[in-house]
Order: C-alpha cells, then sequence, then structure tokens
C-alpha cells in the first residue's frame, strides 16, 4: 500500500513519547511493506533527519510557524500552525490513503478537496481534555490562561472535524469508546507502537528508583515534585535518579535540596538504555489519565520492578505488571518493598507473555494497513 502519513514534528531523534509512536510506527510500516510518504513539521530546534529516508518512499519537511498572531484564531493553537497550503497541494498529487497523526494535523481533514479520499486520524488523546489537565499542572499564570482557551478551541475543533474521518484510532479502549459514542465514524483500538523488539530486563537489583520522562511536560514535572517532596524526603537512604529532558530552574533547585536525589538532564538514547537497566524500580507517576505513557512501556521492557498510580496505567491493561501505589504514603511502602526485593528471570517471562499479546508492532501494523484500505479488522464498539 501507498499511503500518506502527516506527522505534528519530525520524529527523529525519537527523544519523547509523541515522536517515538510515530517513528516506531513508521519503522513498522517500512517492514509490513508500505511505501509512505511522509509529511512532518519542523520547530523547536529540530532538523531534517536523512534516517527517515531509509522508511518512507519520499519525506516532506514544513516550517511551523510559531507566531503570537495564530492566538487570535477562532482554530486551536495546534491545528491552525500546521494547516500548510502546500501540505493539502501535495496531499492532492494522488488518491492515496492519508493518516493523520493527532488533532494536531488534521487542519486539512474536513476540506472538500479530500471529500472522497480515505482518511484515518490517529488520536493521541482526547485533546481537549488533556488541555484542560493542563490547566491544573502548570505554574505559569500565562500557561494556564493558554490551555484553558486551547481546551475550549480544541473541544469545537473536535466537533468539526472528527466527523470528516473514516476511521478514528485510540490509544485505549476508554478512549475507543468515547470516540465511537460521540462521533459517526469507526472507532478502533490500536496500541501504541514503541522501540522494543522483546523483554530485556535485567534480573537481580538495582542502584537507584528512576523516575524519567520529558521533563518539560507540566505533568511530568509535578509528578517529578510531588515524588521528592512526598515519597523521596521520607527515604532519604534510596537513591533516586530524575532522568529527562528540559528540566526546569524549578526542578533543577528542587533535586539538589536533596541529597539522596540527582538528575540527569538531557540524555541520549544510550545514556537513558542505561539508565533505565540498571534502575532497582522505576517510579510512573502522572496526574492526567491520559493516552498511553510510552515511559510505562519502556520500564516494562527494559526495567525491573514498576511502581505506578492509576493516572499513569489508565488506558491500558498493564496493572498485573506494575505494582499500584494510590497515594505518598502507599508510594513509599511499594519502594521500600521492592528495593530489597529483587527481580527474577520468573517476572521477565510473565511480562514478555503479556506485552507480546498487546504490544507487537508487527501485528498492529498489519491491522493498520487494513484500517487504511477500508477492512474492518478491528472491532469498534464492545
Amino acid at each position: 500500500m501507498r499511503l500518506h502519513v502527516v506527522s505534528f514534528d519530525i520524529p527523529w531523534p525519537a527523544n519523547y513519547g509523541g515522536v517515538m509512536a510515530v517513528f516506531y510506527q513508521l519503522r513498522a510500516l517500512h517492514r509490513a511493506g508500505a511505501q509512505v510518504v511522509f509529511h512532518c513539521f519542523q520547530y523547536g530546534g529540530r532538523v531534517p533527519q536523512a534516517v527517515l529516508n531509509q522508511y518512507c518512499e519520499r519525506v516532506y519537511y514544513y516550517v511551523r510557524s510559531r507566531s503570537i498572531w495564530h492566538q487570535w484564531s477562532a482554530e486551536p493553537f495546534i491545528v491552525r500552525t500546521r494547516k500548510h497550503p502546500v501540505l493539502l497541494e501535495r496531499l492532492l498529487e494522488d488518491n492515496a490513503p492519508i493518516l493523520f497523526e493527532g488533532l494536531h494535523t488534521a487542519g486539512w481533514l474536513g476540506h472538500p478537496a479530500l471529500r472522497d479520499r480515505r482518511k484515518v486520524l490517529r488520536m493521541h488523546n482526547i485533546e481537549w481534555q488533556y488541555y484542560a489537565q493542563l490547566v491544573h499542572s502548570s505554574a505559569s499564570l500565562a500557561q494556564r490562561l493558554y490551555f484553558w482557551i486551547e481546551s475550549r478551541r480544541l473541544k469545537r475543533a473536535e466537533k468539526q472535524l472528527l466527523p470528516f474521518a473514516h476511521d478514528l484510532l485510540a490509544l485505549s479502549p476508554s478512549e475507543r469508546d468515547y470516540f465511537a459514542q460521540n462521533y459517526p465514524v469507526r472507532a478502533h483500538y490500536l496500541p501504541v507502537f514503541h522501540p522494543y523488539e522483546q523483554v530485556c530486563g535485567l534480573p537481580g537489583r538495582g542502584d537507584y528508583v528512576l523516575f524519567h520522562g520529558k521533563l518539560s511536560v507540566p505533568d511530568n514535572e509535578r509528578a517529578a515534585l510531588w515524588l521528592l517532596e512526598e515519597v523521596f524526603a521520607y527515604l532519604p537512604n534510596v537513591p533516586f535518579v530524575v532522568a529527562g529532558m528540559a528540566p526546569s530552574k524549578r526542578l533543577r533547585a528542587a533535586i539538589a535540596r536533596r541529597p539522596n536525589a540527582a538528575l540527569v538532564a538531557d540524555p541520549d538514547e544510550a545514556r537513558m538504555d542505561v539508565l533505565i537497566q540498571q534502575a532497582q524500580a522505576h517510579v510512573l507517576v502522572s496526574f492526567q489519565s491520559s493516552g498511553v505513557k510510552l515511559k510505562l512501556l519502556s520500564a516494562l521492557f527494559r526495567g525491573r520492578h514498576c511502581i505506578a498510580n492509576h493516572h499513569a496505567l489508565a488506558g491500558t491493561e498493564l496493572h498485573a505488571l506494575c505494582r499500584i501505589a494510590s497515594d505518598a504514603r502507599e508510594m513509599r511502602l511499594a519502594v521500600q518493598a521492592t528495593w530489597e526485593t529483587p527481580f527474577t528471570e520468573a517476572d521477565l517471562e510473565q511480562r514478555q507473555r503479556v506485552l507480546e499479546q498487546q504490544y507487537s508492532n508487527s501485528t498492529n501494523a498489519q491491522r493498520l494497513l487494513t484500517i487504511l484500505a477500508g477492512g474492518d479488522e478491528l472491532s469498534t464498539v464492545p
């Protein structure tokens, strides 16, 4: 199959969850024999990447304008700034199916010239709900105002744009049900694509407890600060490492104040692999139930013990692979318990069985191609 894929960002380096999902989906589609015409938006210091040519028939880049004037549009800022006219022209050069990655890229979804094209929209979240939650995670008044306005615009855009898609792809069964119940389109649960071929955690014991993620994301910063203040401040003998991209001055200062805490800022992929594999346990905390967090899969495929709260596990069927901690007291108890407990071969075997069944990239690439072709392999509402 020949198809177009429209991405909200350049997906390499694959160093945060959203672009990781896009990049490894590209790789899986290529391995499944698909010919991909790839469109992506360039901003935030990311630059064109030759590695994408290995998996795509053609790659187009569009400079994303983030001018403040776009804030006065009735369209969401994340959509308006990716509604590039040349993108529409190139989509019209053939009749291949189009996969839009995220509501961010769906500005042209309802254009009359694309009325007869097969269009599939991968939803990475229920975006208006995600932005409404960000209002409570941000420390900045200006950011909170932006997230509130954007949430309202996204809710309106969702109602305007989603009916023009033939199929919607959700990252969790609960989000699949939301879309199926609210829009006259086929909605499917298709798990996230990821970098992992098999479980490769190391038996035995590690040297520290790890929290990792894109630290500039308000929810991740809030989680790291909460862990520092409510959990590891009470566990002075347990080393705690926070690792990820773009930590703020506020977070750096909070970590510096804790003698048992350390920061690894902006690690490359190789360094992050080592950090994940050498940890004794991974703490996965979120205050938002949105999407499936790739750092959860990263910890399960490559790490030892995983401790998570309910928001971090929302939308998954992976509860049996984690210790669940609902509050600070339960989190402290879970960290203490796993700190003394070696990780075993039996633990690895259980993970392999569960993860192979749900998160096979090759199987899910075939399912995606079936949907793009108009097939009905995936059920909609249970």
